[in-house]
């Protein structure tokens, strides 16, 4: 349906303000955090970290989807 070089640019363009929507929802989760344990709290921002990258993927994704399909 698209070329991969398409799909890049689209990407680049956009990475920015990804980056922008995951930092800022980051640092407000991590500020909820309340265990001392160390490991236990880097893994706990491992999870948030993924679970971010990967609601952006969708939300973008689909974005693009409605915004170039009509």
């Amino acid at each position: 349906m698209f070329d991969d070089e398409f799909i890049n640019q689209i990407f680049e363009n956009r990475y920015e303000k990804i980056e922008n929507n995951i930092q800022a929802e980051y640092h407000k989760k991590i500020k909820k955090i309340t265990t001392e344990n160390n490991e236990e709290k880097n893994n706990i921002k491992m999870n948030i970290i993924s679970e971010l990258y990967y609601k952006q993927g969708f939300k973008d994704g689909a974005n693009f989807m409605l915004k170039n399909i009509k």
